[in-house]
């Protein structure tokens, strides 16, 4: 992969802050309510119905441990230390 290419895949992993008038802000809440949708949800999916399924938004620090904890909820405690030993920080 060359470097420009490697950058762009980085670059199009990172959450960006989209800073909304309150206007539509107002607009948008609406129609999510109107959808029985979150006003986030509401936004992705507006973006995916222009740009495509690939629009996401990157979970928050809380979510991601969640996820973590969940995918070791059907491993065996005895197995659990030799998967994540290498996540404990180290005394430097």
């Amino acid at each position: 992969m060359s470097q420009r290419a490697a950058a762009s895949a980085e670059e199009s992993a990172i959450a960006r802050t989209i800073r909304v008038p309150a206007a539509l802000r107002k607009r948008i809440a609406a129609d999510a309510e109107r959808c029985g949708r979150s006003f986030e949800g509401q936004v992705i999916a507006l973006l995916r119905r222009h740009y495509g399924e690939d629009v996401d938004i990157a979970p928050g620090p809380a979510g991601i441990l969640a996820l973590a904890l969940a995918s070791l909820a059907d491993v065996p405690a005895s197995e659990q230390e030799l998967l994540t030993r290498k996540l404990v920080e180290r005394d430097r």
